[in-house]
Order: C-alpha cells, then structure tokens, then sequence
C-alpha cells in the first residue's frame, strides 16, 4: 500500500487550540504524522546558547524534542500510532491506523543529515517522506501564508522553513504542500484534492 501523506505538524501548534483538531482528524486519515520540537526544541536552543556546547550534542538533543512532542500528540490523541523505524511505519499504515513518528538518535549516524540548526523536524519530515516513498509531504504552519504559489527558496527566506529544506525536498519524487493551522476544518477536501486547500511548494525553476 502506497503512503499517500506524510504530515509534519509544527511544534508552534504546541500553544494552538487548534492542535486537538488537527489530531483527530489525522488520526483516522492513514497519514504518518512527523512532530516538531515546539517548547522542546526552545528548551535546546536556550541551553545551548547558555551553555555552549556543540551542534552534535544540540542535534541529538533536538530529535529527542521531537519524540518528547510526539509523544504528547499521542497523549492527546490516544487513537493515534506510534512508531521510530521505517519497517513498523509501513505496517502501522498498512493497518489503517494513522502513526506519529518519534525519530531516535540512529539518524545521528546517517551522514546525509548533517548535525546543525539548519536541519530542524521540515528537513527530516522530508527526508522521512523520500524514505518511506510517499506521495505528499504536508506542512502545518502557524504562520500566514502570503501566496497560493510559494518556492522552497522563498520559505527559507521568510524563515518558514529551516535552511536545508530545499535540499531534502526539491529534487524528491514526492509533492510538497503547506497550509496554516486554521485550514482545519477543509483538511479532509486538502487530503482527497490539496490544490484545493493547500499550497503547493514549487522551485523557483518550476
């Protein structure tokens, strides 16, 4: 069975009303859900600039952030899946049952992500959509989303998006959409037709 939708909902939604509906929803959408590090990953950035220690330690600490949000999407919505290897993904999907992500500290040893802010939970939802051959990558944005024609290069610009994201998206095989978190109550239009709903993210040469 094809994964048609890989979801990478922003740690910003950790302070949103909105956040319980986009869980419930998802949860019966067959999507993989990939958290951000909202408050987790700020507790990071704040000790490493306390403390300065390395980007090697700080990147280990950041996917750790994201399992720590993953794990209260999942408290928040018990009906929701949880899984960190590819293997136990596909068969969560192949279930029926929509499965959160909690990344662990193995990626520290892929040599294609490099341990630096400018790889943040954007970059791995891709990375994680290239591996898992999926259709549709989507974004859930807190923040406005000025044009229904935005490029990679114009999200990092605007600091949408951390600064390797055009590098794990642009070239893959899977379609890149974004939206904002009060899209909610259109989300299931935007998964059956996303132009429809969503914003679909194109290189500036095509």
């Amino acid at each position: 069975m094809p994964i048609t939708w890989v979801v990478k909902l922003g740690g910003s939604l950790a302070e949103s009303d909105a956040l319980p509906f986009w869980l419930e929803t998802f949860a019966d959408a067959n999507v993989v859900i990939v958290p951000g590090g909202g408050p987790f990953a700020d507790q990071v950035r704040s000790a490493q600039q306390r403390w300065s220690f390395d980007d090697q330690t700080a990147h280990a600490m950041a996917l750790l952030a994201m399992g720590q949000y993953g794990l209260m999407l999942k408290g928040l919505c018990p009906k929701l899946g949880i899984a960190s290897d590819v293997g136990a993904l596909r068969t969560s999907i192949e279930s029926g049952r929509s499965v959160v992500w909690l990344p662990d500290l193995s990626l520290m040893n892929d040599s294609e992500i490099p341990a630096s802010w400018d790889v943040t939970s954007d970059s791995f939802a891709a990375w994680l959509a290239e591996r898992l051959n999926a259709l549709n990558l989507l974004l859930v944005k807190s923040a406005a989303i000025s044009s229904d024609n935005v490029s990679y290069s114009g999200l990092v610009a605007q600091g949408m998006v951390d600064a390797a994201f055009e590098r794990f998206s642009a070239d893959a095989a899977f379609a890149t959409w974004i939206c904002h978190r009060q899209d909610h109550p259109r989300v299931w239009e935007g998964l059956r037709e996303p132009c429809n709903v969503f914003a679909r993210v194109r290189s500036v040469r095509g």
